[in-house]
């Protein structure tokens, strides 16, 4: 059995047979990856504090060029508790305990990882990592399946290594590209100048009608959509910011927050999800990123205007969208849609 001393220990301090004891342990482990995923942070006292740390975007330059290595997240860990301790708070909330058990196991899983550390006794805490001892030194070694769960966002991009004489081409290219756009834009300034003072009066747009033309054209747009928006089959909706259900359109402001459903490397196979989404009343919107060259496709819902509102409401989602989910800073104003060619 895992932790067989550690829950032959709890059972004697909470006074439990052994076999209550480790579903007690083994709870309070699957809550800690749990939290840990939800928050991105953790302190458990007896163990230490967790902390995932973005790693942005990478630029090396070397002999053979630019490399450009993709972003991703880490799991860092400290021995010490540089915050308040969340294992009562993970004890009630996630294994409902009342107030009194969930205080009364934090003491007692503190007294039980305190002295498993100072020993340095193997902890394997299942989904998160292990506690051991490896070439001499006592640590904390981190599950592989935990970092692909934290990087799911990042899977399948490569480095991307560009060599230093097509580095050279692009900066050609944009050069040229910016002395042919500068002499347009001198061309047409003198084309207008000359109309204006040498031209027809009636040649000229008056300017009253554009805004006329504009919101002719908005009417239009908008009746194709109502025309084209996918009605769903059952009322499984997602409420924003505002507290209506979501629309075929979504608005995501810097600074606030989003749920990613998925995340492909098709356009063709994440269009192919999205209608499957939009056919069982699921409201989602593309969002496509890139990195340098490569293009990828996330599918997201709602928009939140902090992190804990997220998780909140990503905890309530059903458990058939949540199994890939997770929360996106957003990191510049966009517009994304439910259906392609809006």
């Amino acid at each position: 059995m895992k932790n067989h001393d550690l829950i032959e220990e709890l059972s004697r301090l909470l006074d439990l047979d052994t076999q209550e004891s480790g579903r007690l342990l083994n709870g309070f482990f699957t809550a800690m990856v749990t939290e840990l995923l939800a928050v991105r942070k953790l302190a458990v006292k007896g163990l230490g504090s967790f902390t995932v740390v973005h790693v942005p975007l990478k630029k090396i330059s070397n002999a053979s060029g630019i490399t450009y290595s993709p972003p991703s997240n880490r799991l860092t860990y400290d021995r010490n508790i540089s915050r308040a301790d969340d294992t009562a708070r993970i004890a009630s909330s996630r294994l409902m305990l009342n107030t009194a058990e969930a205080e009364r196991l934090g003491r007692a899983l503190a007294t039980v990882f305190s002295r498993a550390v100072q020993q340095q006794r193997e902890i394997r805490i299942p989904g998160l990592g292990r506690f051991s001892k490896e070439q001499g030194t006592y640590g904390f070694i981190p599950e592989r399946s935990l970092e692909e769960l934290l990087n799911r966002e990042y899977h399948n991009l490569d480095d991307v290594v560009l060599p230093w004489h097509e580095t050279e081409q692009v900066r050609k290219k944009l050069v040229k590209s910016r002395y042919s756009i500068a002499l347009s834009f001198l061309v047409f300034n003198g084309l207008l100048l000359a109309v204006y003072y040498y031209g027809k009066p009636e040649a000229i747009v008056p300017v009253a009608a554009i805004p006329h033309r504009e919101s002719k054209i908005a009417t239009v747009v908008q009746k194709e959509r109502v025309r084209v928006k996918p009605q769903p089959a059952e009322s499984v909706t997602v409420k924003g910011l505002s507290g209506g259900v979501a629309t075929d359109s979504l608005v995501l402001e810097k600074g606030e927050y989003t749920i990613v459903l998925e995340t492909f490397r098709s356009e063709r196979t994440a269009l192919e999800e999205l209608a499957r989404l939009h056919a069982e009343g699921i409201t989602a919107y593309l969002w496509p990123a890139y990195l340098k060259k490569m293009k990828y496709y996330r599918l997201m819902t709602s928009k939140f205007a902090d992190r804990d509102e997220a998780v909140k409401h990503l905890k309530s989602m059903p458990k058939k969208i949540t199994g890939t989910a997770y929360i996106q800073h957003v990191s510049k104003k966009g517009v994304y849609y439910g259906q392609k060619g809006l």
